[in-house]
């Protein structure tokens, strides 16, 4: 008994040791690095991020080397995280290096290859300007905070087309900001898209540094002449002159005199669009910088009657969004049909900025008769804003032989063979069925009644069986339904788990800003109907003076570079830990919501 309880102890401790060594020493032991900046183009008063991933066993991977950096680059600030996770039982673990640049001098810059055990990072090019220009749409008063909107196009900006716009807001290092917003740009007869995350860089205006956050949009704009982007208002209160104390608590600046509103609007921006051109000739009008077509799986060049052969086309566009993209005019050849599926739509935000949209198409063809088919090429016109000029995206005809199915080739020459010996045989038949009515002793009248009887027990067992069957589906969508309810709420209990180890991982490392990234992913998941979008919001739902304060100081960091330094994120998590587990939160998130989209989401 004891030999059984050592071998059990044994086996016990052998697989903890696995689990301990996939977790610390994972699969993919090599470290895959990759090296990115936020922006391609800066001004040489402005700062750049530069991000360098490194991806294996984290205890393995020692520090980065940036002497190289220091040629061409003073180094602002420097920060690193690390990331582990477990996946379907294997394991990945990642560390991020985050290095603030901010460039010596002007030109086209190279960010050097960094090497980490034995893998290397791929050299990275910057341009540097000599400054920025202020055009019509930045803010009319530089001071404390303004708003710049400047049009980023290389193109020309045509209708249906896209057009890029840059909204900057810049902030004086020194400002601790509170309830801060920014408007989202709202075109009259256009669609908008965000694209990609915010980025965030130092600048400098009239020997002044600032902080600069810059979001960019996609404009489509379906009418007119010009596109006009209205003014966009930025406001927030900033706590200079508050007592620290009450300024952690967001619902104090409520008062009056409690801090200063701060308010900036940029100027109205108006961009003309180009005219269609007249050398172009295709049907649908449609400004891209590229388009392609082409066919995910060529199929087999041979088939039968009566199989279908199935196509999957893609459409690809650069410069619009898939809605955009036409419906495929299928032709089918004589002798043949097609059956179109429901299209499958895709968009995407290229790291160039630039939207991106798939459309794939599935169809199905069957031939009904033996012999060569030709399906014709697929023909896109659409009109190239790099090189101004037509262009066409072409799919190439496809030449498929059908070959004669036995079933096919049975059915249809039995019945045409002989005619005469068809003929004959059906006199027979007649003849022999006239004889053997004669031979029966049933009556005329029992005969239909016997098939009236035969139609009525068919009726009722059909009904019948549709009652069953109908009975079978109702229950089971019933424990369909019980099971998905099920489902959701246990993922949704693990989602609430994860988010508050997202939140304690982020408070450990120290990082604001994933802290509060984390937090409203918690809300979202505990009030998915209507989830806080802002730590104010989320004060409120939540309804508690202390998380209402440490929110406050949370908010407050954000916004002021001087207080991450003085920030504790340790000390944050132990304030907040014992209230996101509590049953007394409220249930509902209410149906309030901000008229401006928080700036920090």
């Amino acid at each position: 008994m004891r030999q059984q309880s050592k071998i059990s102890y044994f086996f016990i401790i052998s697989i903890l040791f696995l689990v301990f060594f996939a977790a610390y020493f994972p699969s993919n032991c090599m470290a895959a690095v990759r090296a990115r900046l936020d922006r391609q183009t800066i001004g040489i008063d402005e700062t750049v991020n530069l991000l360098i991933e490194a991806d294996g066993a984290l205890n393995s991977i020692a520090g980065l080397d940036t002497s190289a950096l220091e040629k061409d680059f003073s180094i602002v600030n420097q920060s690193t995280s690390s990331n582990f996770q477990i996946i379907n039982g294997s394991s990945k673990a990642t560390k991020t290096w985050n290095i603030e640049l901010e460039p010596k001098h002007v030109g086209r810059l190279t960010i050097p290859s960094f090497t980490i055990r034995g893998e290397k990072t791929t050299p990275l090019t910057l341009t540097v300007t000599n400054k920025e220009p202020i055009t019509p749409g930045s803010s009319a008063v530089i001071g404390d905070v303004f708003v710049e909107v400047l049009p980023v196009m290389e193109t020309p900006a045509y209708l249906q087309g896209q057009i890029t716009i840059s909204v900057k807001l810049y902030l004086k290092s020194q400002l601790n900001l509170s309830e801060a917003s920014l408007e989202e740009p709202k075109v009259e007869h256009a669609t908008v898209i965000k694209l990609g995350d915010d980025r965030r860089y130092q600048s400098r205006r009239n020997g002044v540094i600032y902080q600069v956050i810059e979001r960019k949009y996609a404009i489509f704009p379906e009418e007119g002449h010009e596109v006009t982007v209205p003014p966009l208002l930025f406001q927030a209160v900033t706590n200079a002159g508050v007592n620290r104390f009450f300024s952690r608590d967001p619902f104090f600046n409520r008062f009056p005199g409690q801090g200063r509103r701060l308010r900036a609007r940029s100027q109205e921006l108006k961009i003309p669009l180009t005219p269609i051109p007249n050398e172009f000739k295709g049907k649908v009008w449609l400004p891209a910088r590229n388009i392609t077509i082409k066919e995910e799986k060529k199929p087999a060049g041979k088939m039968k009657v009566g199989e279908p052969l199935t196509r999957t086309i893609q459409l690809e566009a650069w410069g619009l969004t898939a809605e955009q993209l036409p419906e495929l005019k299928i032709k089918a050849p004589e002798g043949c049909k097609v059956y179109l599926d429901q299209p499958e739509l895709k968009n995407e935000v290229g790291a160039d900025d630039w939207m991106h949209g798939l459309k794939r198409q599935s169809m199905a063809f069957i031939p009904s008769r033996p012999g060569t088919f030709v399906l014709p090429e697929i023909v896109i016109d659409w009109w190239d804003v790099v090189k101004d000029r037509q262009q066409k995206a072409v799919l190439p005809a496809l030449k498929v032989k059908v070959a004669v199915a036995p079933d096919w080739h049975n059915a249809a020459g039995n019945n045409n063979n002989n005619p005469a010996k068809v003929q004959t045989d059906s006199k027979n038949a007649v003849k022999n069925q006239a004889s053997l009515v004669e031979k029966k002793s049933i009556p005329e009248k029992s005969v239909v009644i016997f098939g009236r009887v035969q139609f009525w027990q068919a009726i009722s067992l059909i009904l019948l069986l549709c009652w069953i069957i109908t009975i079978f589906f109702w229950r089971r969508s019933r424990r369909q339904q019980v099971l998905a309810q099920q489902k959701r709420k246990m993922q949704s209990e693990k989602r609430l788990v994860a988010n508050q180890e997202q939140i304690k991982k982020a408070c450990l490392d120290n990082n604001p800003r994933l802290v509060q990234q984390a937090l409203l992913d918690w809300a979202a998941a505990t009030w998915p109907q209507n989830p806080p979008t802002n730590l104010r919001k989320l004060a409120e739902i939540v309804g508690n003076a202390e998380l209402s304060q440490s929110f406050a100081k949370l908010e407050e960091t954000l916004y002021s570079p001087a207080a991450i330094r003085e920030w504790d994120g340790k000390q944050f998590w132990q304030t907040i830990k014992k209230n996101l587990h509590k049953k007394s939160l409220p249930k509902s998130a209410g149906k309030k919501s901000d008229a401006l989209p928080p700036l920090y989401s």
